[in-house]
C-alpha cells in the first residue's frame, strides 16, 4: 500500500468514525467544500438517485440531521478496499442504527464509495436497501427535511 493509499483510507476511516460518533463538526472538517452525498436507490424504485446533497452546506444539513435523529449509528464488519488509483475508497458494513425517541431499530447493509481528494472527502455515494428504509414506516424522513432545507 502506498502512501496515497494509506492516507485516503486513513480520510475514509476519520470520516465514518466521526459519522458513526454523531460528531457534525468532525465531519465538517473533512469535507470540500463542494462535497456531495448521493443516495442512488430511490424508495420508489425509479433509476434517479433517492437524495442528493450537493455542497458542505447541504451535506452537513443531512449529517445533523442524521445525528439528531438517531442515538446510535454503528456500521459492524467493515470492509474497507482502496482504489487502485488511491481516489476511491469502499466501505462494505451492516449498519446497526437506533432512536430510542422513536423507539426504530434499523438494520440494513451498506455499499459507500468515498471520494477522496487532498485528504478531503468530495463524493460519497450511500448505497443501502431502500426496502429496509421503507419497513421503518417513516412518513417525513430527516434525509427529506435536510433537501428541503436548502
Amino acid at each position: 500500500m502506498t502512501t496515497n493509499h494509506e492516507s485516503a483510507l486513513d480520510t475514509a476511516k476519520a470520516f465514518f468514525a466521526a459519522f458513526e460518533g454523531r460528531d457534525p463538526q468532525g465531519v465538517r472538517a473533512l469535507l470540500a467544500p463542494h462535497a456531495n452525498i448521493t443516495i442512488p436507490l430511490s424508495i420508489e424504485g425509479t433509476p434517479a438517485p433517492w437524495y442528493v446533497f450537493d455542497g458542505q452546506e447541504h451535506v452537513m444539513g443531512y449529517i445533523e440531521s442524521v445525528a439528531a435523529k438517531f442515538d446510535r449509528i454503528a456500521f459492524l464488519d467493515k470492509v474497507y478496499t482502496v482504489s487502485e488509483d488511491a481516489k476511491s475508497v469502499f466501505l462494505q458494513a451492516n449498519g446497526d442504527i437506533l432512536s430510542t425517541a422513536e423507539q426504530l431499530v434499523y438494520r440494513n447493509v451498506y455499499i459507500f464509495r468515498v471520494e477522496i481528494q487532498d485528504a478531503k472527502v468530495t463524493k460519497v455515494w450511500e448505497y443501502a436497501n431502500p426496502v429496509a428504509y421503507a419497513n421503518l414506516g417513516i412518513k417525513n424522513s430527516d434525509a427529506e427535511a435536510a433537501a428541503q432545507a436548502c
